[in-house]
């Protein structure tokens, strides 16, 4: 492997490896490794840092990070098959797949081990490699990871399938923006304005290419279902924001409990978009535990180990109590009937509503919740009925009625404030 000094040019063009990996029938099949490799010196001895890019993160996304990390050691920018800037589709793939072909490109470099930075839905890649491949992982960084999805994620990244098939162009920008990142909590989070019109542009004008890549990896996030075959047993980071509520504080906890040697961190102040927003936090977290193991804990940072992680960071919105009226309605079939509101956030509510019967048998999907006396409606997931109520997850396409129920909140949060965390 050769290794370059950094230049940010040279995250325009990439390099490009081919590897062979066994197919599920036996047969081996190429694979493209799309990468770059950087170090200001030879550091012998260290494990190079291996960038994982995710779903939406292509090389120039990580232009600040490689700059600052390969003064301290060498750095890998890998994009495996349809990933990041990688177009070849790779529809069949597991994450167990393309650890193997991670694990080839490795092979193939002669490399012996790597740390795995491992973000968002990447994560289960670098989860699964070291696991599978102990003997190639120096230490392991994963974050905004999950075993599994949460059934609200999982029905919200459904429809955004459905949006994007249906050609709703702007739903379905606005809708995954608004699932990764914490609207509610902006204020603290402080996502640039112009952060979110970037990426709800580059949604917007996604290629075919790119989006059945979307379809693809989105699929591929629906199918996963738990983390338990390969367990890392290596030193390993999980870090967490704790405003995050795509892969939320106590789904990054779930997944360090597999680990063998884990820590976990929480990033003050942060959601889901963290590694886009908090750079120069997310540089030193990334070379101290790289070099050392270790973090030191800062004001962006907070350090738990096992069940240390406080209980107040396992739950991250509020819900609140509401005694006007509610209507529950369908449009399609023009049913509607009045509805005891239980409680509500800025994410969904749950509804006292004993005739669920009545909807499964007349096959009600598209159903409304709809606050007369503030004139505001959301289409409305219902997903689950527990001991206090049915529970439903609101379809989110829209900025400005977002505003609109979240004045609405503000005002009921002048008065009275239900807390329940959630369990893990």
């Amino acid at each position: 492997m050769k290794f370059k000094l950094f230049s940010a040019l040279d995250l325009r063009e990439h390099k490009v490896l081919e590897v062979l990996c066994p197919t599920k029938d036996g047969r081996l099949k190429q694979w493209q490794v799309n990468y770059l490799a950087f170090a200001q010196d030879k550091f012998p001895g260290i494990a190079p840092l291996v960038i994982l890019g995710g779903a939406f993160q292509k090389f120039h996304s990580f232009k600040k990070e490689v700059e600052k990390l390969c003064e301290h050691m060498p750095v890998i920018l890998v994009d495996l098959p349809g990933q990041g800037g990688n177009d070849q589709i790779a529809t069949e793939l597991s994450f167990t797949d393309y650890a193997d072909i991670l694990k080839a490109f490795v092979d193939k470099i002669e490399i012996p081990k790597i740390t795995p930075v491992a973000l968002s839905y990447g994560s289960a890649i670098g989860f699964t490699f070291a696991g599978k491949y102990p003997e190639n992982t120096e230490r392991l960084i994963l974050g905004g990871t999950t075993p599994k999805l949460r059934d609200s994620v999982r029905f919200l990244l459904e429809e955004s399938i459905i949006a994007l098939d249906a050609g709703r162009m702007k739903d379905f920008s606005t809708g995954v923006i608004l699932n990764l990142f914490n609207y509610s909590q902006r204020k603290r989070t402080k996502v640039p304005r112009m952060l979110i019109r970037g990426f709800h542009k580059s949604l917007m004008a996604l290629t075919d290419a790119d989006k059945e890549r979307y379809r693809s990896n989105t699929q591929r996030l629906l199918n996963l279902n738990g983390l338990e075959d390969y367990q890392p047993q290596c030193e390993t980071l999980v870090i967490a924001g704790e405003f995050d509520n795509f892969t939320t504080p106590s789904e990054c906890l779930s997944v360090a409990r597999m680990c063998k040697q884990s820590l976990v961190g929480i990033l003050r102040n942060c959601d889901h978009l963290a590694p886009f927003v908090k750079k120069d936090l997310m540089i030193n977290v990334y070379k101290d535990f790289a070099l050392h193991g270790h973090v030191t804990e800062n004001e962006g940072i907070s350090l738990y180990h096992g069940e240390e992680i406080p209980l107040e960071k396992k739950i991250l919105e509020p819900r609140w109590s509401y005694s006007g009226e509610v209507i529950l309605r369908c449009p399609e079939t023009g049913w509607n009937e009045k509805v005891d509101l239980i409680n509500v956030n800025s994410y969904g509510l749950c509804l006292n509503f004993p005739k669920v019967q009545e909807l499964c048998e007349k096959r009600m999907k598209k159903l409304e919740v709809f606050f007369t006396e503030e004139d505001l409606s959301f289409e409305t997931i219902f997903f689950e009925r527990g001991l206090e109520g049915m529970r439903g997850i609101f379809k989110r396409y829209d900025f400005d009625k977002y505003d609109r129920l979240e004045t609405f909140l503000k005002r009921l949060g002048e008065k009275q404030i239900i807390f329940r965390p959630a369990s893990l």
